[in-house]
């Protein structure tokens, strides 16, 4: 396990990913451009510092980083502004923390979603009870409401097929590391601006799968709908010489999708934990050119 620098390393990393998150123009998502959904810029923010520190203490498991970030930002705005942020970064820090020296993020991350247990998943049912996410609705089985008898990777892999961010523990992450991480670095050095490139991430996201919290709240349809525009203003984007040329029509759409009570959540917080990665990879390598600047 890395030391409290380490740790406090990764928390300053996911405030400046959830940071990013409002400085990027995402539509129909609260940020520097606008607030909405009976929130504001300010909590998000005051989310991402109460939530960073239990989210990243040294010796917590999966399951007590989720509840306790989630109690935290829970005391500190009273609303939900981040669960699915927790919840996908939640395994990333524990495979930082835990990662053996010869050991890639990934391949931690596989181990880390390997080894998670049944106590994960009930701090896990704990936190999303208290956060209460629209359209959570009731199952017959493994419900959340109740006490779990399932992992909490088993519970994901069953919740998969209907939430994004349960998909990626079924999948250790695959959407991130093989399809996001990469359309971030692209955008992030094509544009030289890492707001834009998370905007670029979040308008691939809508392109690339209905956002499952749309389709949670208001349906499959609406979803689908969402995600033919979003393929259209992903492609107008992409076609940019700069991507300021985009930003009148990004903040129309902004204007509709508030004014119709439609937020693509899903895609903000993959958008997030993909930033979020990026950083982490970064960090790690900055450390192993360090040690090796060392030998020498």
């Amino acid at each position: 396990m890395l030391s409290t620098p380490a740790a406090a390393q990764l928390a300053t990393l996911f405030e400046r990913a959830c940071r990013l998150d409002v400085e990027a123009l995402k539509p129909g998502n609260v940020g520097l451009h606008g607030d909405g959904h009976r929130m504001q810029v300010d909590d998000f923010i005051a989310s991402a510092q109460a939530a960073s520190a239990p989210l990243c203490r040294p010796d917590a498991t999966v399951g007590e980083r989720i509840e306790d970030a989630m109690r935290a930002t829970w005391q500190a705005v009273g609303c939900n502004t981040n669960l699915g942020i927790v919840l996908g970064c939640a395994p990333i820090v524990h495979a930082a923390l835990h990662r053996n020296s010869d050991e890639t993020l990934r391949a931690s991350l596989q181990r880390t979603l390997a080894g998670l247990t049944v106590i994960d998943a009930s701090h896990t049912y704990a936190a999303i009870r208290l956060a209460h996410p629209a359209g959570i609705g009731e199952r017959a089985e493994h419900d959340v409401a109740q006490a779990p008898v399932i992992t909490l990777l088993e519970a994901m892999q069953l919740a998969a097929h209907r939430d994004s961010i349960a998909s990626l523990y079924a999948s250790g992450h695959a959407l991130v590391f093989d399809h996001l991480l990469p359309k971030y670095v692209a955008a992030r050095r094509r544009w030289c601006s890492e707001a834009w490139a998370a905007t670029t991430v979040f308008m691939f996201c809508l392109a690339l799968i209905p956002d499952t919290h749309i389709a949670r709240k208001h349906g499959a349809e609406t979803a689908r709908s969402i995600r033919e525009k979003g393929v259209q203003m992903y492609v107008r984007l992409e076609q940019c010489r700069d991507p300021v040329m985009m930003q009148d029509a990004l903040m129309a759409w902004d204007a509709e999708l508030k004014s119709a009570g439609i937020n693509p959540g899903t895609s903000a917080d993959l958008t997030v934990v993909t930033a979020f990665v990026a950083d982490v990879l970064d960090w790690i390598e900055g450390r192993r050119e360090e040690q090796q600047k060392k030998k020498f």
